[in-house]
Protein backbone atom coordinates (compact mmCIF):
# COMPACT_ATOMS: atom_id res chain seq x y z
CA UNK A 1 0.00 0.00 0.00
CA UNK A 2 0.64 3.62 -0.84
CA UNK A 3 2.89 5.20 2.45
CA UNK A 4 2.41 8.89 1.97
CA UNK A 5 -1.04 9.82 2.80
CA UNK A 6 -0.88 11.26 6.40
CA UNK A 7 -3.16 13.74 6.85
CA UNK A 8 -2.98 16.73 9.06
CA UNK A 9 -4.01 16.30 12.60
CA UNK A 10 -4.82 19.88 13.45
CA UNK A 11 -7.90 19.54 11.10
CA UNK A 12 -10.90 19.79 13.17
CA UNK A 13 -12.71 17.58 10.82
CA UNK A 14 -9.94 14.11 10.10
CA UNK A 15 -12.75 11.74 10.30
CA UNK A 16 -14.22 13.54 7.34
CA UNK A 17 -11.33 14.29 5.49
CA UNK A 18 -10.09 10.44 5.91
CA UNK A 19 -13.27 9.31 4.68
CA UNK A 20 -13.02 11.62 2.08
CA UNK A 21 -8.97 10.23 1.65
CA UNK A 22 -10.10 6.51 1.27
CA UNK A 23 -12.76 7.16 -0.72
CA UNK A 24 -10.68 8.90 -3.57
CA UNK A 25 -8.08 6.61 -3.04
CA UNK A 26 -10.45 3.71 -4.27
CA UNK A 27 -11.68 5.63 -6.97
CA UNK A 28 -8.06 6.68 -8.39
CA UNK A 29 -7.27 3.25 -8.12
CA UNK A 30 -4.54 2.99 -5.60
CA UNK A 31 -6.74 0.44 -3.14
CA UNK A 32 -7.95 -1.70 -5.87
CA UNK A 33 -10.91 -4.11 -6.31
CA UNK A 34 -10.54 -7.37 -4.30
CA UNK A 35 -7.65 -5.65 -2.61
CA UNK A 36 -7.78 -6.28 1.42
CA UNK A 37 -7.78 -3.88 3.67
CA UNK A 38 -6.28 -4.03 7.53
CA UNK A 39 -6.72 -1.50 9.92
CA UNK A 40 -2.89 -1.42 10.37
CA UNK A 41 -2.20 -0.88 7.01
CA UNK A 42 -4.74 1.85 6.51
CA UNK A 43 -3.73 3.20 10.01
CA UNK A 44 0.33 3.38 8.99
CA UNK A 45 -1.51 4.89 5.23
CA UNK A 46 -3.33 7.70 6.52
CA UNK A 47 -1.51 8.44 9.92
CA UNK A 48 -5.12 8.23 11.70
CA UNK A 49 -6.29 5.91 14.71
CA UNK A 50 -7.55 2.87 13.93
CA UNK A 51 -10.88 3.54 15.35
CA UNK A 52 -11.10 6.33 12.72
CA UNK A 53 -10.43 4.19 10.23
CA UNK A 54 -12.91 1.82 11.12
CA UNK A 55 -15.59 4.21 11.30
CA UNK A 56 -14.05 5.09 6.99
CA UNK A 57 -14.52 1.39 6.22
CA UNK A 58 -17.94 1.54 8.07
CA UNK A 59 -19.12 4.38 5.93
CA UNK A 60 -17.41 2.95 3.20
CA UNK A 61 -19.65 -0.35 3.39
CA UNK A 62 -22.67 1.88 3.30
CA UNK A 63 -21.42 3.51 -0.11
CA UNK A 64 -20.96 0.00 -1.45
CA UNK A 65 -17.34 0.76 -2.19
CA UNK A 66 -15.85 -1.35 0.50
CA UNK A 67 -17.53 -5.17 1.11
CA UNK A 68 -16.75 -6.83 4.54
CA UNK A 69 -16.28 -10.70 3.97
CA UNK A 70 -17.51 -12.91 6.85
CA UNK A 71 -14.03 -14.07 8.42
CA UNK A 72 -11.67 -12.18 6.36
CA UNK A 73 -12.87 -8.66 7.19
CA UNK A 74 -12.81 -5.97 4.39
CA UNK A 75 -12.02 -5.39 1.05
CA UNK A 76 -12.29 -3.26 -1.79
CA UNK A 77 -15.84 -4.08 -3.46
CA UNK A 78 -14.93 -5.86 -6.48
CA UNK A 79 -18.39 -6.15 -8.63
CA UNK A 80 -19.29 -9.29 -10.48
CA UNK A 81 -20.59 -9.67 -14.26
CA UNK A 82 -24.44 -9.55 -13.03
CA UNK A 83 -23.80 -6.68 -10.41
CA UNK A 84 -22.49 -4.59 -13.58
CA UNK A 85 -24.94 -5.19 -15.56
CA UNK A 86 -27.92 -4.33 -12.84
CA UNK A 87 -25.66 -1.16 -12.41
CA UNK A 88 -25.72 0.10 -16.17
CA UNK A 89 -29.55 -1.12 -15.89
CA UNK A 90 -29.68 1.37 -13.63
CA UNK A 91 -27.43 4.44 -14.31
CA UNK A 92 -28.96 3.88 -18.47
CA UNK A 93 -32.39 5.34 -16.59
CA UNK A 94 -31.23 7.96 -14.51
CA UNK A 95 -28.62 9.51 -17.52
CA UNK A 96 -31.78 9.89 -19.40
CA UNK A 97 -34.10 11.61 -17.15
CA UNK A 98 -30.96 13.70 -16.31
CA UNK A 99 -30.22 14.67 -20.32
CA UNK A 100 -34.12 15.39 -20.46
CA UNK A 101 -33.77 17.37 -17.24
CA UNK A 102 -30.92 19.69 -18.34
CA UNK A 103 -32.50 19.94 -22.30
CA UNK A 104 -35.78 21.75 -19.97
CA UNK A 105 -34.00 23.28 -17.00
CA UNK A 106 -30.39 24.73 -18.08
CA UNK A 107 -29.18 27.64 -18.07
CA UNK A 108 -27.45 29.03 -21.72
CA UNK A 109 -24.44 29.62 -19.52
CA UNK A 110 -24.67 25.70 -18.48
CA UNK A 111 -24.96 24.70 -22.28
CA UNK A 112 -21.89 26.18 -23.06
CA UNK A 113 -19.70 24.37 -20.39
CA UNK A 114 -21.53 20.94 -21.52
CA UNK A 115 -19.89 21.61 -24.82
CA UNK A 116 -16.55 22.91 -23.70
CA UNK A 117 -16.09 19.72 -21.91
CA UNK A 118 -16.99 17.55 -24.58
CA UNK A 119 -14.90 19.15 -26.46
CA UNK A 120 -12.22 19.01 -23.59
CA UNK A 121 -13.00 14.97 -23.94
CA UNK A 122 -12.69 15.11 -27.57
CA UNK A 123 -9.48 16.83 -27.64
CA UNK A 124 -8.02 14.20 -24.80
CA UNK A 125 -8.92 10.90 -26.87
CA UNK A 126 -7.21 12.86 -29.54
CA UNK A 127 -3.71 13.02 -27.74
CA UNK A 128 -4.45 9.66 -26.29
CA UNK A 129 -4.57 10.91 -22.71
CA UNK A 130 -3.99 9.00 -19.68
CA UNK A 131 -6.96 7.17 -18.48
CA UNK A 132 -6.99 9.33 -15.12
CA UNK A 133 -7.59 12.07 -17.03
CA UNK A 134 -10.31 10.58 -19.28
CA UNK A 135 -12.00 9.66 -15.88
CA UNK A 136 -11.61 12.61 -14.34
CA UNK A 137 -13.06 14.80 -17.79
CA UNK A 138 -15.97 12.16 -17.89
CA UNK A 139 -16.70 12.67 -14.74
CA UNK A 140 -16.94 16.31 -15.01
CA UNK A 141 -19.05 16.40 -17.61
CA UNK A 142 -21.31 14.21 -15.28
CA UNK A 143 -21.26 17.19 -12.56
CA UNK A 144 -21.98 19.82 -15.27
CA UNK A 145 -24.83 17.36 -16.60
CA UNK A 146 -26.52 17.28 -13.09
CA UNK A 147 -26.10 20.53 -11.73
CA UNK A 148 -27.99 22.21 -14.66
CA UNK A 149 -30.59 19.14 -15.20
CA UNK A 150 -31.52 21.02 -11.14
CA UNK A 151 -32.77 18.08 -10.16
CA UNK A 152 -31.12 17.40 -6.35
CA UNK A 153 -32.48 13.72 -5.96
CA UNK A 154 -31.21 12.47 -9.24
CA UNK A 155 -27.95 14.41 -8.59
CA UNK A 156 -27.53 12.34 -5.06
CA UNK A 157 -28.42 9.18 -6.67
CA UNK A 158 -26.13 9.36 -9.14
CA UNK A 159 -23.13 10.05 -7.22
CA UNK A 160 -23.40 6.99 -5.50
CA UNK A 161 -23.97 4.79 -8.80
CA UNK A 162 -21.28 6.68 -10.34
CA UNK A 163 -18.88 5.42 -7.60
CA UNK A 164 -19.50 2.41 -8.37
CA UNK A 165 -19.43 3.34 -12.02
CA UNK A 166 -15.62 4.48 -11.76
CA UNK A 167 -14.36 1.05 -10.78
CA UNK A 168 -15.87 -0.15 -14.23
CA UNK A 169 -15.16 3.02 -16.32
CA UNK A 170 -11.44 2.22 -16.46
CA UNK A 171 -12.52 -2.15 -17.82
CA UNK A 172 -15.22 -0.01 -20.64
CA UNK A 173 -12.67 2.85 -21.38
CA UNK A 174 -9.76 0.00 -22.06
CA UNK A 175 -11.63 -1.91 -24.86
CA UNK A 176 -10.56 -1.22 -28.36
CA UNK A 177 -12.41 1.33 -30.20
CA UNK A 178 -14.77 1.96 -27.46
CA UNK A 179 -12.59 5.80 -26.52
CA UNK A 180 -13.67 7.06 -30.35
CA UNK A 181 -16.91 5.80 -30.14
CA UNK A 182 -17.90 7.12 -26.79
CA UNK A 183 -17.00 10.32 -28.30
CA UNK A 184 -18.87 10.28 -31.12
CA UNK A 185 -22.32 9.10 -28.35
CA UNK A 186 -21.56 12.06 -26.08
CA UNK A 187 -21.42 14.56 -28.97
CA UNK A 188 -24.46 13.45 -30.42
CA UNK A 189 -26.08 13.72 -26.77
CA UNK A 190 -25.17 17.37 -26.41
CA UNK A 191 -25.85 18.17 -30.17
CA UNK A 192 -29.58 17.37 -29.25
CA UNK A 193 -29.57 18.65 -25.92
CA UNK A 194 -28.76 22.31 -27.55
CA UNK A 195 -31.55 21.96 -29.38
CA UNK A 196 -33.76 21.20 -26.56
CA UNK A 197 -34.80 18.05 -27.89
CA UNK A 198 -35.57 15.91 -24.08
CA UNK A 199 -37.05 12.92 -26.12
CA UNK A 200 -33.59 12.44 -28.49
CA UNK A 201 -31.53 13.37 -24.81
CA UNK A 202 -32.75 10.59 -23.38
CA UNK A 203 -32.96 8.01 -25.80
CA UNK A 204 -29.25 8.52 -27.15
CA UNK A 205 -28.32 9.02 -23.39
CA UNK A 206 -29.83 5.48 -22.64
CA UNK A 207 -28.10 4.09 -25.92
CA UNK A 208 -24.69 5.45 -24.72
CA UNK A 209 -24.95 3.87 -21.48
CA UNK A 210 -26.05 0.61 -23.06
CA UNK A 211 -22.68 0.93 -25.09
CA UNK A 212 -20.68 1.73 -21.79
CA UNK A 213 -22.16 -1.45 -19.86
CA UNK A 214 -21.42 -3.73 -23.51
CA UNK A 215 -17.65 -2.80 -23.42
CA UNK A 216 -17.53 -3.62 -19.51
CA UNK A 217 -19.17 -6.92 -20.19
CA UNK A 218 -16.66 -8.10 -22.59
CA UNK A 219 -14.16 -6.95 -20.47
CA UNK A 220 -15.80 -9.61 -18.10
CA UNK A 221 -15.53 -12.11 -20.61
CA UNK A 222 -11.73 -11.75 -21.85
CA UNK A 223 -11.39 -12.09 -17.90
CA UNK A 224 -12.43 -15.36 -17.76
CA UNK A 225 -10.75 -16.30 -20.70
CA UNK A 226 -7.46 -15.61 -19.62
CA UNK A 227 -8.16 -17.28 -16.46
Amino acid sequence: MPQNLALNRDDVTLSARLLRAMREAILDGLLEPGQHLSERALHDMFGVSRSLVREAIKALVAEDLITHIPHKGPMVTQLDRKSAQDLYRVRGAIEGLACAEFCHNAAPEQHRDLEEITARLARLVAENASEQAMVEAKNEFYRCLFAGSQNQLIGKIFTQLNNRVILLRRRSLSRRGRLPQMIVEIEAIVAVIGQRDANAARRLAEAHVAAAAQAADESFTHINTHR
